[in-house]
């Protein structure tokens, strides 16, 4: 047994207090460190769920609508499904966070960019065909002339 300090007291019971100071202080700091936690949970579960609509609406104007159906119905549980492994596997939550701040502004600026490049092959298209259009009406006048095309003729020198 061990001996009793009159000054401090049972050193059992020292002990006791002591780990029960220490659980609460632990239990308000884990309640901090879980609400911080659920916190991140939502703001990846959000962002995932975003890049999953990105990912099904570019499949859509794809006309890939078998794979965009997919992911609109699964997209929930991919997103839940991969939060929840990065808390088995602590690690993947870096390089997840980092992956979609790289996809995202991909996904943007990607369906930014198609919608301007079919703007900009559509504008050359139909200028392709005015200029067309144009040199087919130039013909069409000079072959009336009766002449024919004119030779291209060296002057002397």
């Amino acid at each position: 047994m061990a001996e009793l300090d009159l000054e401090k007291g049972d050193p059992e019971r020292a002990e006791e207090s002591t780990r029960r100071r220490r659980r609460t202080s632990t239990t308000s700091e884990d309640k901090e460190k879980e609400s911080t936690e659920k916190q991140l949970d939502r703001e990846l579960h959000v962002r995932l769920i975003d890049a999953f609509d990105h990912i099904q609406e570019w499949r859509e104007t794809r006309d890939d609508t078998e794979l965009a159906v997919a992911i609109a119905q699964d997209k929930e549980k991919m997103s839940k499904g991969l939060v929840s492994l990065t808390h088995y596997v602590n690690p993947l939550r870096k390089p997840l966070v980092i992956f979609l701040a790289f996809v995202e502004p991909i996904l943007a600026f990607g369906r930014i960019g198609a919608i301007l490049g079919g703007r900009i092959i559509g504008w050359r298209q139909r200028r392709a065909e005015e200029i067309a259009e144009a040199q087919a009406e130039w013909d069409r006048q000079h072959e009336n002339d009766g002449q024919g095309p004119t030779p291209f003729t060296v002057p002397a020198a």
